[in-house]
């Protein structure tokens, strides 16, 4: 029976062994882990900026780019810039969207040719020529000269020619011309109508005497011709100068406009 009891209460503190509470030193709880507000990275593409960049005359090109000045995005690219070189806008100026960066490549060299020198002419009047009459009195010859130039060229294209020393290897021959003054003054008004009007009236031929009663550049019939004074120059319109002929028809427009030309 003393057997049975102690296996009994074996047993007993076996089962109760799940139910039994042991003081111990508390377990520390895991600290919370604070929350912390992390800003998500920037995409590339907001930090970058759409712009047009040209060099000189090579082609404009669309690019992207992180740069904060025009200077900072020619240092990306790997641009200089020359002694007369610049760019536009100025290199301080802060890069935006759509901005458009041109550089402008400038050079500037010295040239020295020879070239011809143009003659100049002098007129004197002559009273006892007829006003509109010209002679040449001495043919003006061109000279020439020996010229140092000193050109700049911006994007291949010349902008400034200077000249910075002339030599004169030969002399001009000034021409000469006489100037008739005398009779009626003449009057070239309206002097590309009129040629105009002649080339389809007579081809251009101020002297043209068909027989079909007209006359002249202006094809002229004789009875306007004496009508508006064209005998202070010649009986006929053929035989007074182009000048002359001129010269009436401005007095017929006066009176009725280009009504007479049919060609006007």
């Amino acid at each position: 029976m003393k057997i049975a009891a102690t296996a009994l209460l074996t047993l007993a503190l076996v089962a109760g062994a799940g139910t039994t509470t042991v003081d111990a030193a508390p377990v520390p709880a895991a600290p919370a882990v604070a929350a912390v507000a992390t800003a998500a990275p920037a995409s590339v593409a907001s930090l970058t900026r759409k712009v047009t960049l040209k060099d000189g005359t090579a082609k404009a090109v669309k690019l992207r780019t992180s740069a904060a000045t025009v200077a900072d995005l020619l240092t990306e690219r790997g641009l200089t810039l020359g002694e007369f070189d610049y760019v536009k806008p100025a290199l301080t100026v802060k890069l935006k969207k759509g901005l458009r960066v041109k550089i402008y490549r400038v050079t500037v060299t010295t040239s020295t040719v020879t070239e011809a020198v143009r003659f100049d002419v002098v007129k004197q009047k002559n009273p006892d020529l007829a006003r509109g009459k010209k002679n040449i009195l001495v043919a003006g010859v061109d000279g020439s000269a020996e010229r140092t130039y000193q050109i700049t060229t911006i994007n291949s294209k010349v902008s400034k020619k200077q000249l910075l020393a002339e030599t004169v290897l030969l002399a001009p021959v000034t021409q000469v011309v006489e100037v008739g003054t005398k009779g009626k003054a003449l009057n070239l008004a309206r002097l590309k109508m009129w040629n105009r009007i002649a080339k389809c009236e007579s081809g251009g031929r101020w002297h043209i005497n068909t027989g079909n009663g007209y006359y002249g550049g202006l094809q002229f019939s004789l009875a306007t011709w004496r009508s508006v004074g064209g005998r202070d120059f010649a009986s006929r319109p053929h035989k007074a100068s182009k000048a002359e002929q001129i010269t009436v028809a401005n007095r017929l427009y006066a009176k009725r406009g280009t009504r007479p030309w049919g060609c006007a």
